[in-house]
């Protein structure tokens, strides 16, 4: 293991102190942590969010993203890549990671996909198309098939994360695990797989506080296709409003 300087060791102290005292709600803690993190390591922008039914060679579904460095265009682009279905081969080594160790986990994209995957698919050009280049994947296990799961990403023309920026990610993020049990909902995400992919998009900038007409400008869709799924999404968790819905998923992290 690289030995990490003082002066950044230092910094990691001061980071992880701060965030324990830092806002009123998990989310305001989540947001400082990672705004300091990402001050550290160098990322441009990054998403906190539950992750479902992780299992090797099945697809990783996520749920109530929190996300910062993103503009509303550039976030659609990231869950259009992180939906396409290719997405469970790229990431299998990920998940087989963290199933063998049971414990955190913290990879770069090179060591995710060593093989080229992205390349050959077309997540490559969703990737593109969202600026993302160097990214990490940092997830601490919950319990059942579900992680808290972080994503750092530098854009397209950045230079790849260095190994000393991912030991100081890994040390971070492993340092609050009361951070990633918190904010979720009670299920921990469990009927979220069953949705259609559209429907959690469309479920994930719900959450996210974007309006039925920004959803379809953004998904480059018809209002009516958005109320659709909307529906859908509702009848799914048993609610009949926005408010209901935002209330099943966010309701643990109230304050």
């Amino acid at each position: 293991m690289m030995r990490i300087p003082d002066h950044t060791f230092r910094k990691v102290v001061r980071l992880l102190g701060e965030t324990a005292a830092a806002g009123k709600s998990h989310a305001e803690k989540k947001r400082f942590l990672m705004e300091g993190l990402c001050d550290l390591i160098g990322a441009e922008c990054w998403v906190w969010a539950l992750g479902a039914q992780v299992e090797a060679k099945k697809p990783q579904v996520f749920v109530g993203f929190l996300h910062g460095g993103f503009d509303e265009e550039r976030f659609v682009r990231l869950l259009k890549a992180v939906e396409h279905p290719d997405m469970a081969l790229i990431a299998s080594r990920f998940g087989e990671r963290i199933q063998e160790t049971g414990a955190h986990t913290t990879m770069r994209r090179h060591e995710i996909d060593m093989d080229g995957k992205v390349a050959r698919s077309p997540v490559g050009a969703l990737w593109e198309e969202a600026n993302i280049g160097p990214l990490m994947l940092s997830a601490h296990p919950l319990e059942e098939n579900s992680v808290s799961m972080i994503g750092l990403y530098r854009g397209l023309d950045a230079e790849p994360f260095s190994e000393l920026e991912k030991q100081v990610a890994h040390i971070i993020l492993s340092e609050v695990p009361w951070l990633h049990l918190s904010g979720w909902p009670e299920d921990r995400g469990a009927q979220v797989p069953k949705l259609y992919p559209r429907e959690r998009i469309v479920l994930n900038l719900l959450l996210d506080g974007m309006s039925r007409k920004e959803i379809a400008h953004q998904m480059s869709i018809s209002e009516n296709t958005v109320s659709g799924y909307a529906k859908g999404v509702y009848r799914h968790f048993g609610v009949s409003s926005h408010v209901e819905l935002m209330r099943r998923f966010l309701h643990a992290d109230a304050g």
